[in-house]
């Protein structure tokens, strides 16, 4: 996938829709207001992409998660490798930038994911820099990860990454296959039948058809239509619901409620720093009739009014949100008018899951100790 590709599939697109404000829905207007990198000339743009919008985390996700234990470290630096690798594979440069807090932000939703028991489909509304994908592809709780994006300059970066991780089990819905089209032909075949030599030493071209049995699907908002008639046992969006548009909230808050399963669960690990404000959000969550299992603010370096209602000392990096559709079985406990904020409930058994209120303790490592392990792995790499 290129950018002259996914425009020519986005041009058709919108020609084929014939509303101006339907295709408004998905303009990423926040994105564009502040200078942010939408469209790339070439594809070494995207490098820019690699290490954003996590800035200076890195030791409060370790605060959150109680420290990496031996096993969470072999797990990152597993991750950190194959980023490397795929850095390597798609860009000239030997200087591999380093996204030390956003790899570990992306851990800390994985493991709140597999939090959740049942998470065989997951569908993710706006992947960002797409580095989720390094532990979901090899989460075998998770059969299927599908990914949602609606910035051009994100969707091409999150399409190499999953070349990259899944290889032949990706398949990529913006790029346009030109055979199943049937935009033209020339009936040469029949004819060749009246004159053999119309080619001079002509070699009839063979294919074979193969089944694609994809892991991860890759959606530009164009195909979103595809998205709806599925359906999903997590839904994720994370640090970005307060970057869409109301408009955009309204839709895809009702495609959120749309494609969960009615025993899925809904994840937002940080609402997001835009221009929308999270009440905004948060009505447009509970109009479409989601309703708030876990809502929990930031603590980690903030002293908040109400002291952190989580066991054990347990801090969160950013605002989390936790909603569950109607006829799931904590549906009518979450919709509790009486419910304050915030809404958390320890002793429920999904919440202590996906927050990790029974993780056992790790040990605090610094960026430069893991900095230092990952050069290490990445020494006979090049």
């Amino acid at each position: 996938m290129d950018a002259a590709s996914y425009r020519l599939s986005e041009t058709l697109a919108k020609r084929a829709m014939r509303s101006l404000r339907q295709t408004g829905i998905h303009a990423p207007e926040y994105f564009e207001s502040t200078g942010f990198l939408t469209r790339v000339e070439s594809m070494e743009d995207l490098v820019i992409l690699l290490d954003v919008m996590h800035n200076n985390r890195f030791d409060d996700f370790v605060a959150e998660l109680g420290g990496l234990s031996d096993a969470d470290m072999a797990e990152l630096l597993d991750a950190f490798v194959d980023y490397a690798r795929f850095f390597l594979t798609q860009f000239p440069s030997a200087e591999i930038p380093i996204p030390l807090s956003g790899m570990l932000s992306q851990y800390a939703i994985a493991l709140k994911l597999r939090g959740i028991p049942e998470r065989k489909t997951v569908l993710e509304i706006g992947p960002g820099s797409g580095l989720l994908s390094f532990f979901l592809a090899k989460d075998p709780g998770v059969e299927r990860y599908d990914q949602v994006e609606a910035t051009e300059s994100f969707y091409l970066l999150q399409s190499l990454v999953n070349q990259h991780v899944y290889g032949t089990r990706f398949l990529d819905h913006a790029q346009l296959d030109s055979r199943s089209l049937d935009l033209g032909g020339i009936d040469f075949e029949t004819m060749r039948a009246q004159h053999k030599e119309i080619l001079v030493n002509y070699e009839k071209p063979e294919s074979l058809t193969v089944e694609r049995r994809p892991r991860a699907e890759h959606f530009p908002w164009w195909r979103l239509e595809d998205v709806s008639a599925r359906r999903y046992d997590v839904v994720t969006s994370n640090a970005n619901l307060t970057e869409f548009s109301e408009t955009a909230l309204r839709y895809y808050a009702s495609l959120f409620v749309t494609v969960l399963k009615p025993t899925g669960v809904f994840l937002a690990q940080c609402p997001g720093g835009g221009k929308t404000s999270g009440d905004v959000a948060l009505r447009a969550l509970m109009d479409v009739g989601l309703r708030p299992l876990v809502i929990a603010a930031r603590y980690i370096g903030r002293n908040p009014k109400h002291p952190a209602a989580l066991p054990g000392g347990k801090q969160l990096v950013t605002a989390n949100l936790i909603f569950v559709p109607p006829g799931h079985p904590s549906y009518e406990r979450a919709s509790d008018p009486n419910q304050k904020m915030p809404i958390i409930d320890a002793d429920d058994p999904l919440t202590r899951s996906m927050l990790g209120l029974d993780r056992i303790p790790g040990t605090v490592r610094s960026r430069d100790e893991v900095l230092a392990a990952v050069a290490e792995r990445l020494v006979d790499l090049g």
